[in-house]
């Protein structure tokens, strides 16, 4: 078998789905071949496909997902910065997948074992809509696993360097870099902060970026604005989904000076913990003991939210935030693009943190995207292993940079 059979022995099998036996097959290549790019290459993406994209243990097994993509890194050279380099995609991928799993430390060494100065500054456009080049996708991957890591220190650098880089034209491109650059001066120059944060709240006016507001008020000794603050970020929470107001009722926890207030708080603090069985938490309890509260199995965390909450600032904040954003009158959609009838899929993977998306893998095109507001007709969440059929589109995955596909109006396959 010559180099160039070998590598296409290996794609066909990638193709084709059949990923682990492409990365099998793949390895025994090699052992001929061992200096051969294209059967390293073939075998990098077979592994990409094989042992990081989707990968499904990204929480219990983040150590195997890095070393796959090391070993993507170490075939791919000597130049794992080229443009049919499976490595940068790799880590992309990995990253996101670690950061869905709160793994964010692995994340992070992953995308400093980049060379940032290799990446490409190009960006491209797919209907008229940006998409990031490699260097803004690995800014935004850095400053996120940062934000997480709570490393404010090496954020605030970060954001900074990525701002003054001249790869962000528009506010709308500044503002996640904006948001991170704001948390990280929060506690050490507010005044900064709050600037940032206003820059943002402009195109994205948010629960949690007015209740880092109400943080930034706080520290330059607006102890009232900051309790407000809290009230108005209150108004844009779910009552249905009180464990989204942690946050916000802790910061107005701490801000208040009004021991009715707290007291309602705190036992609405508790209570979120016990309807979702939680252990108590002992800051709470500790406070509880010192005002004098009652047990809080019973207590009404929705009326206290809805008491606290002022949803016609929210409200009106948000109207303004939205009528800022620019916006694209009288074009039309192009349409999309029908890759195939009656085409069949079997559900392999669930996200818990997006309820609506799963994936279906489909022989020839691997595993798609399947949303549960595009496939009425399916009981959701499906059940892993299911069979459906229904319509393959083209669809842009931005997460990866690249056409991809999705099934809509898919039915269960008997």
């Amino acid at each position: 078998m010559t180099e160039d059979e070998a590598s296409t022995q290996i794609k066909q099998l990638r193709v084709a789905g059949q990923f682990d036996e492409a990365v099998q097959i793949g390895y025994e290549h090699l052992k001929t071949f061992p200096k051969s790019y294209k059967v390293r290459g073939a075998l990098s993406w077979s592994i990409y496909y094989e042992k990081v994209k989707g990968f499904k243990e990204a929480g219990s097994q983040s150590r195997a997902l890095a070393t796959a993509v090391r070993e993507i890194r170490k075939l791919s050279e000597p130049n794992p910065y080229g443009k049919i380099s499976a490595y940068v995609l790799a880590v992309h991928e990995a990253v996101s997948l670690l950061a869905e799993a709160g793994r964010h430390t692995v994340a992070l060494e992953l995308l400093k074992e980049i060379d940032s100065t290799k990446l490409m500054r190009d960006v491209s456009v797919f209907k008229e809509k940006k998409i990031p080049s490699q260097l803004e996708r690995w800014y935004n991957d850095l400053t996120k696993a940062l934000a997480s890591l709570e490393d404010l220190s090496n954020l605030k650098s970060v954001c900074e360097e990525a701002l003054s880089s001249g790869l962000y034209k528009s506010d709308e491109d500044k503002v996640w870099l904006r948001y991170r650059l704001a948390i990280a001066l929060v506690d050490t120059d507010p005044a900064s902060a709050l600037e940032l944060i206003d820059q943002v709240k402009k195109l994205k006016n948010e629960s949690w970026l007015i209740r880092h507001r109400a943080r930034c008020l706080y520290n330059l000794g607006q102890q009232d604005e900051a309790e407000q603050e809290c009230r108005v970020a209150l108004g844009g929470v779910n009552v249905k989904k009180p464990e989204f107001a942690i946050p916000i009722l802790e910061d107005m926890f701490n801000y208040t000076d009004d021991d009715e207030t707290a007291v309602a708080i705190l036992q609405s603090l508790r209570a979120i913990r016990l309807k979702n069985n939680w252990s108590a938490k002992s800051e709470y309890e500790i406070s509880a003991k010192e005002l004098d509260c009652s047990p809080a199995d019973n207590f009404d965390v929705e009326e206290t939210i809805k008491r606290f909450a002022d949803g016609d600032a929210f409200r009106s904040q948000k109207r303004d935030s939205t009528d800022s954003i620019p916006r694209t009158r009288g074009k039309s959609r192009e349409p999309e693009k029908i890759l195939g009838e009656g085409v069949v899929g079997v559900i392999v993977r669930l996200l818990p943190s997006q309820p609506n998306v799963a994936f279906a893998k489909v022989e020839g095109s691997g595993d798609v995207l399947i949303a549960g507001n595009s496939n009425p007709s399916i009981p959701w969440p499906p059940t892993i292993g299911m069979k459906v059929r229904g319509r393959l589109i083209e669809t842009m995955d931005r997460k990866r940079n690249k056409m991809g596909a999705k099934l809509v109006a898919a039915e269960i396959f008997p």
